[in-house]
């Protein structure tokens, strides 16, 4: 599979972002764009050019019905690599969440960014070019430190809005896991998929934040509603396996250990 492509769209086509490994860079070739990026809406004129990170949820509301817009597509394995060369003193990481496009942030990094995406697309397109690859991890880095650099600007804003979205990501998250621990949904990439976000971004968040990953609090919670199970009623452990969704009573009992350090047994045994 290739690790990165171009595709064109206009005013019939639908716009959305459905893959939350990808990194988009697009650019409005002609007309305007009405779109939502992380529930936000923004309106868009002929010759912007934006990047969506991975992890970030974006769609086109509405269009003029002469709107041409391109798009350059990396998928996950190149941008992780693109990422490592651009050097362990940019972090990205309090940037994921800002929707960058060459009019928002200062002209001569405006003018940077415009120039970084046409060298980008020339080599996306030629595939014969010799090098290709190392031109498109070039040209990917130059760009996401021009995007690093331009946020200098005003970091203090740009980071109070992350950590705002970042806590209202998190309430979400705990919201959905509460709702859905009787069903003993376990799975990371379920809640992920739900938040509109990337597996790794989810676990980023929940690290930084709370210092916990997303499979600790879905464990806390389910052992929680297990608990309450094993102490308020007369089920056998069969059925609290059945319940939440174990494929087994031994499946069950491994899973309380583990995060117990004793049998569902010897829980009740202590406490009921």
């Amino acid at each position: 599979m290739n690790n990165c492509d171009i595709f064109n769209y206009n005013h019939s086509s639908e716009i959305v972002k459905t893959d939350l490994y990808e990194s988009w860079i697009c650019h409005i070739e002609k007309g305007k764009a009405k779109v939502v990026f992380e529930q936000t809406e923004y309106k868009l004129a002929t010759d912007t050019i934006f990047f969506v990170q991975e992890g970030a949820s974006f769609k086109v509301l509405s269009s003029s019905r002469d709107m041409q817009m391109e798009v350059l597509v990396f998928k996950e394995a190149l941008m992780n690599v693109v990422y490592s060369l651009c050097g362990a003193e940019a972090d990205f990481g309090e940037l994921e969440t800002v929707f960058w496009t060459d009019k928002n942030i200062d002209e001569q990094y405006g003018l940077i960014m415009a120039m970084d995406y046409e060298l980008l697309k020339i080599a996306v397109q030629n595939t014969n070019l010799i090098a290709r690859n190392k031109m498109i991890m070039t040209g990917l880095v130059h760009l996401l430190l021009t995007i690093y650099n331009a946020s200098d600007i005003s970091t203090e804003t740009k980071q109070s809005d992350n950590g705002k979205r970042s806590r209202m990501l998190l309430n979400h998250f705990f919201e959905l896991v509460s709702e859905n621990a009787m069903t003993g949904q376990r799975s990371i990439s379920f809640y992920a998929e739900q938040l509109c976000v990337s597996v790794r971004y989810l676990f980023k968040v929940c690290k930084k934040e709370t210092g916990k990953t997303p499979k600790d609090f879905i464990n806390e919670t389910i052992i929680g509603e297990i608990k309450n199970a094993l102490l308020t009623t007369e089920m056998s452990h069969q059925q609290i396996a059945d319940r939440f969704g174990f494929p087994d009573q031994s499946a069950f009992g491994q899973f309380f250990k583990r995060q117990e350090g004793i049998s569902p047994s010897e829980f009740i045994n202590m406490y009921k």
